[in-house]
């Protein structure tokens, strides 16, 4: 049980972290389409946080789960859902102003391994534990992280280059 209280703390710092990176680089730059991917990264991870202090306190006895607490927590919608949204509004790197396309692409490098970092740690955790509750939470958890990486991947091909998007969204076929 002291390990896994001490993965949770962890988990909330590293969502934290997250929420900070995303929410200070959205503030730096000035392409619509980063802002509004940063902003709706920092908006779930501010979800994760919460769900993970209702964890903690349950784990600490602090506040019981509802019985059906898990079904609450849920796989965020698709990426496809997740990305609409983006498209229609279109600690040491945080002092930077990310304007140019190399430094869009380096805050997307950051943010990717914000989430490989999460994904990995919240994929050890519900295969380690014995914990049913914690087991599945995380699972979740590592499942919605990997969505998150996958919808910086997409942006990321979108912002350098659209052309590949838009063949890959609409599954382009090129005859020559």
């Amino acid at each position: 049980m002291e390990t896994l209280i001490e993965d949770v703390k962890l988990s909330i710092e590293l969502e934290e972290k997250g929420h900070n990176f995303y929410t200070e680089t959205a503030k730096k730059t000035n392409n619509p389409l980063a802002i509004a991917t940063l902003k709706s990264l920092a908006e779930r991870e501010l979800i994760h946080i919460e769900r993970i202090k209702e964890f903690y306190k349950n784990l600490t006895g602090e506040k019981k789960l509802a019985s059906d607490w898990l079904k609450g927590v849920e796989v965020a919608p698709t990426k496809k859902a997740l990305l609409k949204p983006i498209f229609i509004s279109l600690k040491k790197n945080l002092d930077k102003r990310f304007e140019t396309k190399e430094d869009i692409n380096k805050a997307y490098e950051i943010a990717e391994g914000l989430e490989r970092d999460s994904y990995s740690l919240y994929d050890k955790i519900s295969k380690e534990t014995d914990n049913d509750i914690a087991k599945k939470f995380y699972a979740t958890l590592a499942a919605e992280e990997r969505e998150h990486y996958a919808i910086l991947d997409e942006t990321l091909l979108y912002l350098n280059n659209p052309g590949e998007w838009f063949k890959r969204q609409e599954r382009w076929i090129v005859e020559g």
